[in-house]
């Protein structure tokens, strides 16, 4: 992975300077599904056995370095895992939107207001932090970071849509 995400980087250094000499590229979306994984490695007793703690910091490292600076590459990068704790604070701290879920360790909790800017040292919101522990199914507090207007910057509750869809056959595929 930390090859992979170096071609991909460096990829899109080269893109950038032929984009600014007038060549158009449309961005790159990439998602990673059960991104705590992908980050950090996956633990087991073989992959424990056969892989050092310094190979996960390296991945972690190199993707950190990408996710700060995929915007200006046009590369936009969107990560989905079910434990915020499990994200590299280097790459949770690039997130500008967010979608969370009900979260039940404390830790996560903490995470999450720290990021919707409800505990930042000082003055907690329990009520807010309990809330998080118990969101109905199906809702999400949400806060998109790309605004010039402080308003548009606060959390909400949402209900996000479910989409209709199926998996696509290798022949659809192909």
């Amino acid at each position: 992975l930390a090859l992979l995400s170096s071609v991909l980087y460096f990829d899109s250094v080269v893109r950038r300077r032929e984009s600014l000499a007038g060549a158009k590229f449309p961005p790159m979306q990439i998602f990673f599904e059960e991104a705590n994984k992908v980050l950090n490695g996956v633990s087991g007793a073989a992959a424990d056995n056969n892989a050092s703690a310094g190979n996960n910091e390296q991945v972690s490292e190199v993707f950190q370095t990408f996710w700060r600076d995929g915007r200006k590459y046009q590369i936009f990068l969107h990560l989905l895992a079910q434990t915020v704790s499990t994200i590299p604070p280097g790459i949770l701290s690039s997130c500008n939107n967010a979608f969370f879920f009900q979260t039940k360790h404390p830790h996560d909790r903490d995470l999450v207001m720290a990021h919707i800017g409800r505990s930042e040292k000082g003055v907690v919101n329990t009520e807010y932090k309990r809330y998080l522990a118990r969101i109905p199914r199906q809702m999400a507090i949400s806060k998109l970071g790309y605004s010039e207007d402080v308003i548009e910057l606060e959390p909400i509750l949402v209900h996000p849509l479910m989409v209709s869809g199926s998996e696509p056959s290798d022949h659809e595929i192909l």
